[in-house]
């Protein structure tokens, strides 16, 4: 019998999205007993992040880049530092193609750290700016989508309302009670897994449930 993986890090661009993309599984995850690193490159509109995701059992770490102006080199030596220092058993970060830059940003520069260093790699998605987003993955969140409604309403005064009530609460909403329909379940985010090097394998854990995955760990 081995043990569980228990570290995780996730890197998104701004305050709402790793909430956005996968707050119920960061909930779930640190539910199992993983430490979960939320890393956030724009340290700007981010008055509650803290607390939002202390409130999911994530470990929060806020960088100092602003809004469509990340300074690529410097956000890789930060996230260096950082993989060093956590040696992370999976990694999550955005979908490959997003409308907003910083999300593609921050994915592309994750992606090539995480696959150097060969961790489990899951992109999530952002209702609102992923494009052609498919999954393989999915995460039942049923008994966790409550914190991620308390989470994202901690982040409320970080935003424009308009912004806040049109485009980021409904994915919040939304986007997991629709996917739960795909999937069979109540609430659902899903993620597209993009293979196991150890073994070497591009569908390794692409059946079933994430949780399922968790238990297979253990033998």
């Amino acid at each position: 019998m081995r043990g569980l993986p228990k570290s995780a890090v996730v890197v998104a661009a701004h305050s709402d999205d790793p909430i956005i993309g996968m707050g119920g599984t960061i909930s779930l995850l640190s539910s199992e007993g993983w430490k979960v690193e939320v890393v956030v490159a724009c340290g700007d509109r981010a008055h509650g992040f803290e607390e939002s995701i202390e409130r999911l059992g994530g470990i929060p770490l806020l960088l100092d880049h602003t809004f469509a102006s990340i300074d690529e080199d410097r956000l890789r030596g930060q996230l260096e530092d950082i993989f060093t220092s956590s040696n992370p058993d999976m990694v999550f970060t955005h979908w490959e193609r997003e409308i907003l830059v910083d999300h593609e940003v921050v994915s592309k520069i994750t992606y090539h750290l995480a696959r150097k260093r060969e961790r489990e790699i899951f992109m999530f998605e952002i209702p609102a700016s992923s494009v052609n987003f498919s999954f393989n993955v999915a995460v039942d969140i049923s008994d966790h989508y409550e914190k991620k409604r308390e989470a994202i309403n901690l982040l409320k005064g970080s935003f424009k309302p308009e912004v806040f009530e049109n485009e980021i609460l409904p994915s919040v909403v939304h986007a997991p009670a629709f996917r739960g329909i795909q999937v069979g379940c109540k609430y659902s985010e899903v993620f597209h897994y993009l293979g196991s090097r150890k073994p070497l394998s591009p569908m390794r854990h692409t059946l079933g449930f994430f949780p399922f995955f968790l238990r297979e760990q253990e033998v």
